[in-house]
């Protein structure tokens, strides 16, 4: 199954001013792109955090969301639709894959993009880089997290809009 991480960063690196901070500093084309990559893949993982940041449910695909606490979502599942585990991401990529699907998208937040980089289950990166300096908030891959970083080489680069850039990378 191939694995597609995807990120808005700011300048400095940051995902998020906080942990509940919504990506709504991008650009409708970063948000288009989101949405046509996750709609493709039909299924973007995400954290818990990550989903509650969400304004609203996520539409034609699955939002597999990697909790601690499954059980306090429970109401909200919807099979194929909305669904929460408390699984390592070897085992959800399996069962994923299992159920027919051929790729999925990494959503974030930070713990969940170095969760699947420390494990190297991911084969893209996809990074749209926004004209913003956030100074304090969330790293990419978190703060206190160790990476044994993967080697990358770089298969893209385009503008989106007048102000970002979408950079697109292998993972080697």
């Amino acid at each position: 199954m191939q694995t597609i991480l995807i990120a808005a960063i700011t300048l400095d690196g940051k995902i998020a001013k906080h942990a509940l901070h919504n990506v709504d500093w991008t650009s409708s084309a970063d948000k288009r792109f989101f949405k046509e990559q996750t709609e493709k893949a039909g299924v973007v993982i995400v954290g818990s955090h990550t989903y509650q940041a969400l304004p609203k449910p996520l539409k034609n695909r699955l939002t597999l969301v990697m909790t601690r606490s499954p059980d306090l979502y429970k109401e909200r599942e919807v099979p194929n639709v909305l669904e929460f585990k408390n699984a390592a991401p070897h085992d959800i990529l399996k069962e994923l894959s299992a159920r027919g699907f051929k790729s999925a998208v990494i959503g974030g937040g930070a713990e969940i993009y170095a969760l699947f980089l420390r494990e190297k289950l991911v084969d893209e990166l996809y990074f749209t880089i926004a004209p913003k300096i956030f100074g304090r908030g969330v790293s990419i891959f978190g703060n206190d997290i160790e990476l044994d970083a993967p080697k990358l080489k770089l298969t893209e680069v385009k503008r989106l809009g007048d102000d970002e850039v979408l950079v697109k990378y292998k993972v080697i």
